[in-house]
């Protein structure tokens, strides 16, 4: 693929990510425990996160590692 973006490496787990050179699903999502007390959690990356809302746009795989 030519776009480094385009495919995700993520785990459930720090240790797991570390693993495999990727990131948390919840960091590579723009998660955050502040973030996701909140009613409107989508919106809430959105103004926070444009790195994470970049992420999503332009990643074309998934891959999440150890998913239960």
């Amino acid at each position: 693929m030519g776009n480094p973006g385009a495919v995700a490496l993520t785990a459930s787990t720090g240790i797991a990510a570390a693993n495999i050179g990727g990131q948390t699903i919840h960091s590579w999502v723009g998660f955050s425990e502040a973030k996701l007390g909140k009613p409107d959690v989508a919106g809430e990356v959105r103004r926070s996160a444009p790195q994470a809302v970049e992420r999503w746009t332009s990643a074309k795989v998934l891959i999440i590692d150890e998913s239960a």
